[in-house]
C-alpha cells in the first residue's frame, strides 16, 4: 500500500505566533537550525510560513525604495515584506500545506510547483500536526530491491495487469522488465505503473508483444 506523508513527517514541529518579532524569529531559526517556521493562531491553525529567505529580504534591502510603475508583483511583495517587523507581516500566506493522507508524490509536486522546501501538515480543521521536508520524502527510496521486486510483481504485474510472462529484475531501484506481453499497448501502461511505484528509480523495458493493437487501431506508440 502506498505511504502517505503521515508515515514520513516530523510531528515535533516548532511554530510561532503572528506577533513574534523579527529578531525573535531570526534567533529562533538560528538556535534550532531550521530554515522555516509555520505561523499559527491560538488554535494552532496555520496562518502562513516565515522562511529565512523572508528574513533575508531586510538584509538585502534595508532601505527599500518607493517602487515604480509596472513593478512586478513578486518584487513589490518582497519590497513590502522587507519592511515587516513581525511574523504576520513577514510570512507567506496562505501557506502551501499538505494533509496526513497526501501521498509523497503529491507532496513532491506541491514543493516543486511552489518552490518550497517543506510543507506544514494540517488536519481537517487546518491545525498543524506535522511538517514534511524534501529529505523526509526521500525515505520512499529506502526500500530493498527484494521488497520492491515483490511489490512490482504482486501488486502490478500479476495483481493489476494479470501478466504472467514478465520477468522483473531490480538493481538499486532500477527495474528491468523482460519477456512478452499480449498487446503492444500493455507495454507503456505497464511501464507507467511501475515507474510511479514508490521506491522505483528508473524503468527499463525489454518487452516484446504478440499483437500490435496500436497499429491496428491507427494509434502510434
Amino acid at each position: 500500500m502506498a505511504s502517505t506523508v503521515a508515515d514520513l513527517m516530523t510531528t515535533s514541529v516548532l511554530a510561532a505566533r503572528a506577533d513574534a518579532g523579527y529578531k525573535e524569529l531570526a534567533g529562533f531559526m538560528r538556535s534550532h537550525h531550521v530554515s522555516a517556521v509555520p505561523i499559527v493562531d491560538d488554535g494552532y491553525r496555520v496562518l502562513g510560513v516565515v522562511s529565512t529567505a523572508d528574513l533575508l529580504l531586510k538584509l538585502a534591502d534595508p532601505d527599500p525604495e518607493e517602487g515604480y510603475a509596472n513593478e512586478p508583483f513578486r518584487e513589490r511583495l518582497d519590497r513590502i515584506k522587507s519592511t515587516g517587523t513581525t511574523a504576520g507581516a513577514l510570512m507567506t500566506s496562505p501557506a502551501v500545506t499538505a494533509t496526513a493522507d497526501t501521498t509523497p508524490r503529491e507532496a513532491a509536486v506541491l514543493m516543486r510547483r511552489y518552490g518550497v522546501k517543506r510543507l506544514p501538515v494540517i488536519d481537517r480543521d487546518g491545525r498543524l500536526v506535522g511538517l514534511i521536508s524534501r529529505s523526509d520524502l526521500l525515505h520512499v527510496y529506502a526500500v530493498s530491491d527484494d521488497k520492491l521486486r515483490r511489490t512490482v510483481q504482486e501488486d502490478i504485474v500479476h495483481g493489476q495487469l494479470g501478466l504472467t510472462d514478465v520477468e522483473i529484475i531490480v538493481d538499486h531501484g532500477v527495474v528491468t522488465l523482460n519477456g512478452e506481453v499480449a498487446r503492444r499497448s500493455d507495454i507503456p501502461r505497464l511501464a507507467h505503473m511501475v515507474r510511479t511505484a514508490e521506491g522505483v528509480v528508473h524503468v527499463r523495458c525489454h518487452l516484446s508483444y504478440a499483437l500490435d493493437d496500436l497499429t491496428l487501431t491507427g494509434t502510434t506508440a
